[in-house]
């Protein structure tokens, strides 16, 4: 396994892992007491030795020549036996030259009959290899008790000491884990915590001397202690999730680890705690918004589909249903932006939730529809709510356009009634009254619009008027059918409605407009067709109203209609505004004469206007004083 590439997990399992496999191998390690005991016990039998499993053992006579080896040293040194026997110690088993005062004092001090410990040593093998073993050296003596030479004991302890580096390794990445992880993590005897890291102490907000010595119960929540406990207790590896108290008694949502590990004698657990109280919000947010409309914060269509009915299957009668429709709201937004168009939807969701009982459940049932259920409610319930709400409609002054709702009710007496078709009804008794109210709610928002577009624009009502008869008098002068007269009276009035839409510091600028003020204003065409053709009532204008700015050549805007491709209306309207334009004047142009306003017009032929309308408006009209 690389370390440097190791999770936080794996890390801790191998730390929990390797300690143990130490604490094993120290155990076997031991072996080698027992093994010079035997040694010490066997003085005149030490032959017998040389047989020992595991263990090296090398004679060494007074000179400091080798005599006698087992197969566990030849091993351990890489030599034959031919190249160890008969050979000086110091030379044969590739011991360093600093090293060898160690070795000359060592037998000195057994000559002098002092006892010397057993200690590790790096021996390099035959063919370079670097071992490591652990080392004891003894008196080999005669029948008669004299000092006649020196036995050594030999185990091969490398594997330990890889095993031991690495675990230096490992343990020194925990340890700096554990002072740099962004995840809480403690350290505890059966809930007594001995240590925490700066991550632990931030995510309860606490330092380390609070949380020392404490209890880990004390930072779980009372209907968690019992799971803590149980993952404690039986040794579960699995992660967890549990609510966290904070020193100021607020919670914190964690998910947690834990792991044993042997330490000093002692079964420690080691626990991490991750905090993930952002995750939690936004979870609680994902199942809120699964269930509410985002805009309104009421709840949406899903919840009543999924929840409601279920609820409300049979009981609380009697049941009544409102449903609501924004007329305009396509008007709003092609005329003012979404924006806008927002703002009128959460105006009446406010409306809606103010006028209602606090029982009452509503929700935004469509783009422009709103749903009210009202549980153990009367007619006479119903009424009062329905009259609040058309009261605040009428007294709301600060819309665009008049905030105006069709409404559709239905009651549901027993549970022997479906409930989707008690709703369904109260739908087709609001598309009634929207039917029935179409025409003035219509009536009553274009002449909200015209209003905007008089007070945006600077126009007038007399400007309306003598556009409206001028056109008139142009259309007769040519023969239009009354239907066309009809529309050209409309369009005279709202051929320049997008301007609603247009930036007021567009609009009433002074100076000249630049580039990027003028492509804005351009667009007034396209959104008045866009609110024309979301308004029944003005409709039939709708490509009228696009066209009135195109010119004769082709150069206009916005499509670039050339001749006769531009609508016959949207030719006359273009012609006699102006006309009116040029004769009373506007704050950025000062007046001129009818003559020169013929001429200009005559100028203009067969570039910007239709020529046979020109002729005949020139011909036909005459200046109204």
């Amino acid at each position: 396994m690389d370390i440097g590439r190791i999770t936080k997990e794996q890390l801790i399992n191998k730390l929990v892992e390797m300690n143990q496999k130490i604490i094993a191998l120290k155990k076997y390690g031991g072996q080698l007491t027992n093994y010079k005991k035997l040694l010490e016990e066997n003085e005149g039998k030490y032959k017998s030795l040389l047989e020992t499993d595991s263990i090296g053992i090398i004679i060494i006579d007074g000179r400091g020549i080798i005599t006698e080896c087992n197969d566990n040293a030849l091993e351990f040194s890489g030599y034959s036996r031919s190249e160890l026997i008969g050979k000086y110690f110091t030379k044969r088993v590739n011991i360093s030259t600093r090293d060898i005062p160690r070795y000359l004092k060592i037998f000195k001090d057994i000559l002098a009959g002092k006892e010397v410990g057993s200690f590790e040593i790096k021996q390099h093998k035959k063919n370079g290899d670097v071992l490591f073993g652990e080392v004891y050296f003894g008196p080999l003596k005669n029948s008669d008790g004299n000092i006649i030479g020196f036995k050594l004991i030999i185990k091969d302890i490398t594997g330990r000491k890889k095993l031991e580096d690495e675990y230096r390794e490992v343990k020194e990445k925990f340890s700096n884990l554990f002072e740099s992880s962004m995840e809480g993590i403690i350290v505890h005897d059966s809930g007594k915590i001995i240590d925490v890291n700066d991550a632990f102490s931030e995510i309860f907000g606490c330092d380390s001397s609070y949380a020392t010595g404490r209890n880990l119960m004390d930072f779980i929540a009372p209907e968690f202690r019992d799971v803590v406990m149980d993952k404690i207790n039986s040794e579960d590896k699995n992660p967890y999730e549990v609510i966290g108290i904070k020193s100021t008694g607020s919670k914190v949502f964690l998910k947690a680890t834990g792991r044993y590990m042997l330490h000093n004698g002692k079964n420690l657990r080691i626990e991490i705690f991750n905090n993930i109280s952002e995750r939690k919000k936004a979870e609680k947010r994902i199942r809120y918004l699964s269930f509410h409309d985002k805009l309104t914060e009421l709840y949406n269509r899903a919840y009543f589909e999924k929840v409601l009915v279920n609820i409300y299957r049979g009981r609380d009668f009697p049941l009544n249903f409102i449903i609501c429709d924004l007329n305009g709201l396509k008007l709003v937004n092609d005329a003012f932006g979404y924006s806008e168009g927002d703002r009128l939807i959460k105006r009446m969701a406010k409306i809606l939730k103010y006028c209602s009982r606090e029982e009452d459940i509503i929700a935004r049932w469509g783009e422009d529809e709103f749903f009210i259920l009202l549980p153990r409610s009367t007619e006479k319930d119903v009424e009062v709510i329905l009259n609040r709400i058309k009261k605040i409609c009428l007294k709301t002054v600060d819309q665009k356009i008049p905030l105006n709702i069709s409404i559709g009710t239905s009651t549901r007496d027993d549970k022997n009634q479906n409930l989707r078709d008690v709703i369904k009804e109260a739908e087709n008794n609001m598309y009634k009254s929207k039917l029935l109210q179409r025409k003035s709610v219509y009536n009553s928002i274009i002449l909200s619009l015209e209003r905007i577009l008089w007070e945006k624009n600077r126009e007038t009502k007399e400007h309306a008027d003598r556009l409206r008869k001028l056109s008139i008098e142009l259309g007769r002068a040519i023969n239009l059918p009354q239907d066309k007269l009809d529309e050209l009276e409309l369009l005279s009035a709202l051929h320049d409605i997008g301007k609603v839409g247009i930036p007021d510091r567009i609009l009433l600028k002074k100076g000249k407009l630049n580039s990027k003020e003028w492509k804005i204003i351009k667009r007034h065409p396209e959104i008045g067709y866009k609110i024309a053709e979301s308004t029944p009532q003005i409709a039939s204008i709708a490509d009228d109203i696009l066209s009135h700015h195109e010119w004769w050549n082709g150069s206009g805007y916005p499509q670039g209609l050339k001749g006769e491709q531009i609508p016959i209306n949207a030719s006359i309207v273009s012609i006699v505004d102006a006309y009116d334009v040029m004769t009373f004047g506007r704050h950025y142009r000062p007046a001129i004469s009818d003559e020169d306003a013929k001429k200009e017009l005559l100028r203009c032929s067969g570039i910007q206007f239709n020529p046979v309308l020109v002729d005949k408006f020139v011909m036909h009209h005459h200046k109204i004083n």
